[in-house]
């Protein structure tokens, strides 16, 4: 028997199996063959894109893929990080880009990365490229502005902004300057707005501005000088009043431009001579008012003190244009509302005489300096006054000295030697028309000096000025003053040390002045028999003729009682004796004519008026009669 070893059995069996077909049914095969898969496609025909600075958009990428797989995106490359894309393929940026900020890898705002298209198995990538164009409405411009701060002159270390918020002043700016000593300023700033300035100190005074004096300049221009004033102020802080407004109800040249022109670079120019006052003037009530009335943190605009005055005056319906006028200083007041105490009569007349009274005597006089010692002294002197008067505490003395002693209170705190000329000197100046007939007589203001006893009266400090028709008068009949009558001889002529002007024919009254004066021809005897001047402390109505003068005059000179008290300047449609009681007629007393009694209508006439009306003057003598003169004697005349 023959035995097979395990491997001959084994080949044995393959081959059957490969016989019959590996046991399979039919004699078919069941393999099929596995299905293709093509990779997706990018089809954008740019790969270079563009947007504009300040949105998110960018392009989409195009992608197919021919078996109809689903496709997801994504991004990489060196500025992938900025950007985003959807399950769509919308590309877009992360955050809105920049222009003058590009955070690309390159900052050179052209984003450079590649977009990758997947159907899960395959994938496909490409470059693009996203530049950054400028928005020109949102570029960073730099502004530079050139001016002046002034005050009450040139203030220096000023804060100088552009106002970012409302009422800010320079917190939060984005560029602050100082001024020079000459108050001047450059400001470059990347953004425009109002101009608004604070603090510094007077040049001339070394006095400092407190934080509350706040200035203001709508509209600088980048082109030319800006000029950050009071007067500025106004007109940024009410819209109710504009520049052609405020010029007309101050007065001021209507070829002035408030923005661009510094009154200070040459005060001999009488517009800007004017403009300085009105500057100095606001800033003194700006901060009288501040005194009486400090700033709260709930205060509205509406509430702000410049706001108020800019009212004031916008509602002024007076011909009146003066910031010292007692009328308007009295309604200010009475419209302001204070709420730190009462206004009752009493503290409403001192705090209106003396506030006005310091105004009316404030002036430019063709110094700088002038103007900032007057402010100086308005801070030191009558800001603690007004203090007082609210407190009830302030004397007669106080009070008499600030109204009717302005100047000299100046005179004595300001510190230096400066001289102030009296803007109101000619209050206290009295002109009497002379003529003459033949050699016979003189006649002043029409009154035959030679037999009618014409006395003039005047106290010390008084002018008086005779006036001569005509050149001839004084030249063939010399006027003279003696302490005799009819003193031909010219024995006892008095001269200089006594008053005498003899080349203007001008009596300034002085402490020399002999009391008793008698005019006279100094070549022809009785031409002024007569006639005297009588110096006086005080005027007695009985000796001053009322009975030919009843109609209405005006006055020069300062109320010294009543609710009108420092009113100064003209004061019109004032009698001598009171009319009929129902005329409602109020009593008046000058400063300048004390011990007489004027009266006024309720219901017209004009306190302290700048300008001279065709009233008749009143002067201080003895005997009235019509006379016809031209200037502020016009009219009838006593």
């Amino acid at each position: 028997m023959k035995i097979l070893n395990k491997y001959s059995l084994n080949f044995a069996l393959i081959i059957a199996l490969s016989a019959c077909g590996g046991g399979g049914g039919g004699g078919g095969s069941d393999y099929t063959t596995p299905p293709s898969n093509s990779a997706p496609t990018i089809d954008n025909t740019s790969t270079d894109y563009s947007t504009q600075e300040n949105q998110t958009s960018g392009f989409m990428v195009n992608a197919t893929d021919a078996d109809g797989n689903p496709l997801s995106y994504s991004l990489s490359g060196p500025d992938a990080s900025n950007m985003s894309i959807s399950t769509s393929g919308v590309v877009s940026f992360a955050v809105a880009p920049d222009f003058e900020n590009p955070t690309d890898e390159n900052k050179d705002n052209v984003y450079s990365f590649n977009a990758t298209v997947s159907d899960g198995t395959l994938t496909a990538t490409k470059g693009f490229t996203i530049t950054v164009t400028n928005d020109e409405s949102d570029d960073v411009i730099s502004v530079s502005f050139d001016g002046v701060v002034i005050r009450s002159g040139y203030v220096q270390s000023a804060n100088v902004c552009v106002e970012a918020t409302s009422g800010a002043v320079c917190s939060g700016s984005g560029s602050t300057t100082t001024s020079n000593s000459d108050g001047s300023f450059n400001l470059t700033q990347d953004y425009t707005g109002a101009l608004a300035s604070n603090e510094g100190f007077d040049v001339i005074t070394n006095q400092s501005n407190s934080t509350a004096n706040v200035m203001y300049l709508s509209n600088p221009s980048n082109n030319g000088v800006n000029v950050i004033s009071p007067l500025s102020t106004l007109l940024h802080r009410n819209t109710n009043i504009d520049s052609s407004s405020l010029k007309t109800k101050l007065n001021i040249n209507d070829n002035f431009n408030i923005s661009s022109s510094d009154p200070f670079a040459d005060l001999s120019n009488t517009t800007n001579s004017n403009v300085a006052t009105i500057n100095t003037q606001l800033v003194i009530l700006e901060n009288a008012l501040l005194t009486l009335d400090p700033p709260q943190e709930t205060d509205s605009d509406a509430d702000n003190v410049n706001y108020k005055i800019a009212q004031a005056i916008a509602d002024r319906t007076s011909p009146e244009t003066s910031l010292g006028d007692t009328t308007f200083i009295k309604g200010l007041l009475e419209n302001w509302s204070f709420s730190g105490f009462t206004l009752s009569n009493t503290i409403w007349e001192n705090l209106s005489a003396s506030i006005s009274s310091y105004l009316q005597k404030v002036y430019s006089n063709g110094d700088t300096n002038a103007q900032s010692y007057f402010s100086s002294v308005a801070k030191n002197e009558l800001n603690p006054l007004l203090t007082k008067i609210i407190n009830e505490t302030a004397t007669e003395a106080e009070l008499n000295e600030m109204i009717f002693s302005t100047i000299d209170l100046v005179d004595r705190a300001d510190g230096v030697s400066i001289s102030y000329d009296d803007v109101e000197a000619g209050l206290r100046t009295t002109t009497y028309s002379v003529s003459n007939v033949g050699s016979d007589y003189y006649t002043v203001d029409s009154v035959n000096a030679d037999s009618t006893e014409l006395v003039i009266y005047a106290r010390v400090g008084d002018k008086i000025v005779f006036d001569p028709s005509s050149s001839s008068v004084f030249l063939n009949h010399p006027f003279e003053l003696s302490t005799t009558q009819n003193d031909t001889s010219g024995v006892n002529n008095i001269g200089t040390s006594q008053g005498w002007d003899v080349a203007t024919s001008t009596l300034l009254i002085n402490s020399s002045t002999p009391l008793v004066l008698y005019p006279h021809c100094g070549v022809h005897s009785g031409m002024y028999t007569n006639g005297r001047i009588e110096i006086v402390d005080s005027y007695d109505s009985a000796k001053i003729d009322i009975t030919n003068q009843s109609s209405g005059l005006q006055v020069k000179g300062t109320v010294a009682k009543g609710p009108f008290k420092g009113a100064s300047g003209f004061t019109h449609k004032v009698y001598l004796r009171e009319a009929d009681a129902s005329d409602d007629f109020h009593t008046h007393e000058f400063n300048e004519y004390p011990g007489l009694t004027f009266y006024m209508p309720a219901s017209q006439g004009f306190h302290g008026a700048s300008l001279s009306t065709s009233d008749g003057m009143f002067k201080p003598k003895s005997h009235f009669t019509a006379e016809s003169s031209s200037g502020g004697d016009s009219g009838v005349g006593y």
